[in-house]
């Protein structure tokens, strides 16, 4: 899929699509990075309901440990991992500075595809040149890695 094909990402909340069973429903969990340091919680899920795929996590910033502004933020999928057993969602390899720079996240405003790169390029060096002929796959975007060992089925909603 394209990044022009990118303006149907709906929130899980209020669709009228479900968590797989088995899986996990992570919303209202615990964020933090490998300090242990909370960052906020799972406030939603973007997903693309043709592709059935979760995009970005909806992270509330609200009572954050670092001195963050409180807002809330997209975060592609597979930038976190699910802790191996706490009910904890990590960020190992995120820094103050790329949430920082994060853009703001509105409920029901569409997300449009330069905002999407924007939130990429927060992520991705300069010097890592990507095709934006299929925008989702990278490492970013990569559920079985959010998911990892903890659940290694197919992960769509």
């Amino acid at each position: 899929m394209s990044i022009t094909e990118t303006n149907r990402l709906e929130e899980l909340s209020g669709s009228n699509f479900e968590i797989v069973d088995g899986q996990p429903d992570i919303r209202h969990w615990e964020v933090e990075d490998l300090q242990g340091h909370k960052l906020g919680k799972i406030d939603d899920l973007l997903f693309n309901p043709a592709s059935r795929r979760v995009r970005y996590l909806v992270i509330n910033l609200k009572g954050n440990r670092l001195g963050l502004t409180e807002r809330k933020v997209l975060f592609p999928i597979g930038v976190a991992i699910l802790h191996e057993k706490n009910d904890t969602v990590l960020l190992p390899e995120v820094t103050t500075i790329q949430i920082s720079t994060l853009p703001f996240y509105e409920k029901g405003v569409i997300v449009t595809p330069e905002t999407e790169q924007d939130i990429r390029n927060v992520f991705v060096s300069p010097d890592n040149h990507l095709s934006d002929g299929d925008f989702y796959n990278h490492d970013q975007f990569n559920q079985e890695r959010f998911y990892g060992p903890r659940y290694p089925r197919d992960n769509r909603l």
